[in-house]
């Protein structure tokens, strides 16, 4: 099973998890399901490992898992306060914003976490450099300067959950991009 097989059952898990339990605390529980069985999934896959490759990969699925997850709770957030500002949503008792901007936040700060430890791990790695690792690296760190911006845009500059949604699109796609890109120059 492919790397991006194992992000993408994580994923589809965080959504089912997500939408179906209609509780508070579901975000919570769909994001820690999700890195579990993502973790869980790589261990599986591969009997015999060793401790930095292990890592890296670990640490770069879930630095996509968490991307994936800020964005699409940038996305709910997003349109709630859309439907708030156009009076369609009146009543607002069971959502409150703020605490919803601290936890997009917080997701933001995991995800820029894991994509340091894979950028850290993904060089250290490595003794010669080769074509694709440099791609690889470069996509990565324009991801990880992406989302880093984002992050203390959003805390410190005010900046638009629509800006935020973009980048972070953005940061995922460079991500995304990296991963491919050096599977494409490797086979």
């Amino acid at each position: 099973m492919s790397f991006i097989t194992q992000v993408t059952i994580s994923i589809v898990l965080y959504f089912i998890v997500r939408f179906s339990y209609k509780k508070e605390n579901s975000l919570n529980i769909a994001a820690f399901l999700s890195a579990f069985s993502y973790v869980l999934i790589y261990l599986l896959t591969y009997e015999v490992f060793d401790i930095l490759p292990t890592l890296h990969f670990m640490v770069t699925g879930l630095s996509l898992l968490f991307l994936f997850i800020a964005y699409n709770e940038i996305i709910i957030l997003e349109r709630k306060v859309r439907k708030i500002k156009k009076g369609e949503l009146i009543n607002t008792d069971g959502f409150p914003v703020e605490r919803s901007y601290k936890i997009v936040f917080k997701l933001l700060g995991i995800g820029l976490f894991f994509l340091s430890l894979a950028l850290i791990s993904g060089l250290s790695m490595q003794s010669i450099f080769t074509a694709n690792i440099v791609f690889k690296a470069i996509f990565t760190f324009i991801a990880w300067l992406i989302y880093l911006i984002t992050l203390l845009g959003v805390q410190f500059f005010n900046f638009s959950i629509k800006y935020a949604t973009r980048s972070l699109f953005v940061a995922m796609w460079a991500v995304l991009i990296a991963y491919y890109m050096n599977s494409y120059l490797i086979g």
